[in-house]
């Protein structure tokens, strides 16, 4: 009995051997390229935040001459605001939290920022006659944004270099748009938007080796870096 025991699990142990070879050489069978990839709603969040981050670090810079900002209260509301919401939400259901909170958290801010560009709110007219004051209004409202950053960036600086490199851009950017509309200089505020677009790649890219880990049998991958 002992013996034709372990026959059978010398049997069974060949038979998946072989099997692994075959995968190895086929690839997997076709029920298991049909199983859907795992969710992972952060890519949505980064894809949302590098689109947004990208057209107002543009505007910011002056290209193609654009000194108005207010086309990007479109992308604001329904992609940084409305994707970035959608992925938050989803990523404190898988139960990030750190993930969670920061994509929530920068729906807050492009949702702000649009409300500060539309007319309706009046809030830019309410500084007509202090146009100085507005200057140094936005350079505290982005100030504080520069700060949170900072603690997302404490709390993140033992996850990825991919992860912390983005971050330390967007510090940047948030310093250097802050700083111009403190001081109302325009070359720190172009060299604001001109980081903010760098910042935007770093989220294209995390976002992009997501997405690619999702895929059983991806074109290519993206190494985030391990701290």
């Amino acid at each position: 009995m002992s013996s034709h025991g372990n026959e059978k699990t010398v049997a069974i142990g060949d038979l998946e051997d072989n099997r692994s070879w075959q995968l190895a050489r086929s690839g997997p069978p076709a029920a298991a390229a049909s199983t859907p990839p795992p969710v992972d709603a952060s890519i949505l969040g980064l894809y949302s935040f590098g689109a947004t981050c990208t057209l107002i670090s543009l505007y910011n810079c002056r290209a193609s001459g654009v000194v108005v900002p207010n086309v990007v209260v479109g992308m604001a509301l329904a992609i940084g605001g409305l994707g970035e919401l959608l992925a938050g939400i989803f990523e404190f259901i898988r139960g990030s939290t750190y993930t969670g909170t920061l994509f929530l958290f920068y729906t807050g801010f492009w949702l702000s920022y649009a409300a500060i560009l539309l007319p309706g709110t009046g809030i830019i007219a309410a500084y007509a006659d202090h146009p100085d004051m507005l200057g140094d209004a936005l350079g505290i409202f982005l100030a504080i944004f520069a700060f949170v950053t900072l603690l997302f960036l404490a709390v993140g600086a033992r996850k990825t270099i991919a992860l912390v490199s983005t971050l330390v851009l967007l510090e940047v950017t948030f310093v250097l748009l802050s700083i111009g509309n403190f001081t109302g200089n325009t070359t720190v505020t172009q060299a604001g938007g001109v980081v903010g677009v760098i910042t935007a790649g770093g989220a294209f890219y995390i976002g992009t080796g997501g997405f690619m880990a999702t895929e059983p049998r991806p074109l290519f991958t993206l190494p985030m870096g391990v701290l």
